[in-house]
């Protein structure tokens, strides 16, 4: 039995008894000494073993007064199991619902001052009707009004006069920060306290006692709170409950994002709600690992100690970088909004993910046979290389199909080549025929080299030159400039004289506009110097043309003068 379970069972033998007896019960917040004692409470309860069976949890947090302490007994009494049919008891028999309707009762009238007044006086005699039972009194150290002694006080009236068991729940550490509740308390327990019990679950011991389904859910949740020495049982309870809100959402998807999302959300849920174990900040998270990694180099004064706790905290949990389905988990458990649609969104996108990466360890394996033996088995090598190029077509490089083919080729296999050319051709998509390699590596095979070409050629987008001319002066498109540059200025002049009024000036200016353009690229200067030329060429077939062209800094005087001494 670990000291955890030693606890409960007491708890139990404290419960099953009628004696009259005190139990103290200490730990730090957050350890779950309210949840442990409710937990056996209900055991005991539903086992029907329970010693008294009437029942007052009171918490001292807002407590002002003894008097208000006493009411508070009496206003939170219920019965733990009916029995009796006459008397006071008979409001067992109820399920404590006329119990309840009468504490309501005496609120409401409390409310109204005279018989408010009265209540107020008769308040004591509500007192009276506590006796033979169990109590239980919660946050002593949270108390504002009333003094340790007088709770003391009142802890050995109950328990010598009236026949009680009290259970009084604490944190002792917190208790001790008040020198003058510290000496009270050391001065009084002897007298008091019968048994003490500290409660200090280990979190093996914590994910027992607060994730208690034996589901895969519930398992995975407890593997991976243990992993991060989880032992606050009150964070525990919000972090399963996050997680089962988010489950339903992703259960249609592969197991793998169910298990992001548990192996994520605890570690947020710790860092968010556990204050006392001084986990990990979120923005600390939201951290890269290689920046985590230059603020340390970049320092000039010795490593922040906790940063480094932290990291060997995140490596042992192996929790590495945010991806995008990371970042809105932890929105969620940041602000507690929960977007289904985005945290769908975002689980597709890494089942996606995931799948591609599954995908690419089975590319990887259809070259083992070539790369992992020196056996005589190339047959079983081809096969291998053609059936997992074709199976696995959606992640190939080009790169990775030229070294297929090149290999198939020199091991007198051009059928098979030609082959797994044919299924490129019939299912590469643009993207896996258009981009330059990002690596600059070059293709090896003649007749892949020569159907990218191809390829690339007729993605080339069709130059309508008047209309393209005119956008291009707007937009800058590369494309379209690179393909403008290459018109010939004959082109370039057929254009001009075809055109007349506002058409005429919106094309020979479009052309021109590059002048403007301090930094014009090749391509610009070479679209002005055909747009010269033509004009040039119009200006120089008579004087008034000559006139024209002018307007457009394009000078023709000599050709000009020419004509004047001829006529």
């Amino acid at each position: 039995m670990n000291p955890t379970q030693a606890v409960q069972h007491e708890i139990e033998r404290f419960l099953r008894s009628t004696e009259p007896e005190v139990l103290c019960i200490t730990g730090a917040w957050g350890v779950g000494k309210t949840y442990t004692w409710q937990i056996a409470l209900d055991r005991v309860r539903t086992a029907r073993e329970i010693g008294p069976t009437r029942y007052s949890y009171v918490s001292l947090f807002g407590v002002g007064s003894l008097e208000a302490l006493k009411l508070s007994i009496f206003e939170n009494l219920e019965f733990l199991l009916p029995q009796g049919k006459a008397g006071f008891e008979w409001m067992l028999s109820g399920g404590n619902s006329l119990l309840k309707h009468s504490k309501k009762i005496v609120s409401v009238a409390g409310a109204i001052p005279k018989i408010g007044d009265a209540l107020s006086k008769t308040q004591p005699l509500l007192f009276t009707t506590i006796r033979n039972q169990i109590i239980c009194i919660d946050d002593l150290e949270r108390r504002s009004g009333v003094s340790v002694k007088d709770v003391f006080g009142l802890i050995s009236y109950l328990r010598e006069q009236r026949g009680c068991k009290i259970v009084l729940l604490l944190n002792q550490t917190k208790l001790d920060e008040d020198p003058e509740s510290k000496t009270a308390f050391a001065d009084y327990f002897e007298k008091v306290i019968d048994t003490r019990l500290i409660f200090a679950p280990t979190a093996a011991e914590a994910v027992a006692i607060a994730i208690n389904g034996k589901d895969a859910l519930s398992k995975l949740i407890a593997e991976y709170a243990i992993k991060l020495r989880t032992a606050n049982i009150r964070v525990l309870k919000k972090i399963e409950r996050l997680i089962h809100m988010i489950a339903p959402i992703v259960k249609s998807l592969d197991p793998v994002i169910l298990k992001q999302v548990v192996h994520s959300v605890t570690m947020f849920g710790w860092c968010k709600f556990d204050s006392g174990a001084n986990p990990p900040s979120l923005e600390y998270l939201k951290r890269e690992g290689f920046e985590r990694y230059l603020n340390g180099k970049e320092r000039t004064e010795e490593p922040d100690k906790e940063e480094q706790r932290w990291d060997t905290i995140t490596a042992e949990y192996e929790f590495g970088d945010l991806d995008d389905f990371d970042q809105v988990l932890l929105q969620f458990v940041d602000s507690s909004i929960l977007d289904e649609d985005k945290i769908l969104e975002y689980a597709k996108i890494n089942e996606e993910r995931y799948k591609r990466n599954s995908q690419a360890g089975s590319f990887e394996s259809s070259w083992r046979l070539l790369h992992d033996s020196f056996a005589d088995n190339q047959d079983d090598v081809c096969k291998a290389l053609f059936n997992g190029l074709k199976s696995n077509f959606d992640i190939v490089s080009r790169a990775n199909l030229d070294e297929a083919i090149c290999i198939l080729r020199s091991l007198g296999r051009p059928q098979v080549a030609q082959d797994l050319i044919d299924y490129a051709i019939e299912h590469g998509s643009q993207d896996f025929w258009l981009p330059d390699d990002p690596f600059g590596r070059t293709l090896r095979d003649p007749r892949l080299k020569s159907i990218v070409a191809e390829k690339q050629e007729e993605a080339k987008p069709k130059l309508e030159f008047e209309k393209d001319l005119v956008d291009s002066a707007e937009r800058m498109n590369p494309e379209k400039l690179a393909q403008l540059a290459q018109v010939p200025a004959s082109d370039y002049l057929a254009l001009f004289e075809s055109q007349s009024g506002d058409q005429l000036r919106r094309v020979v200016l479009s052309a021109l506009t590059y002048r403007r353009i301090s930094n014009a690229s090749e391509d610009m200067r070479a679209i002005v110097k055909k747009a010269e030329e033509a004009l040039r060429t119009i200006g120089s077939k008579s004087r008034l043309n000559a006139i024209r062209v002018e307007k457009y800094g394009i000078s023709i005087q000599q050709n000009t003068a020419s004509d004047d001494n001829a006529s």
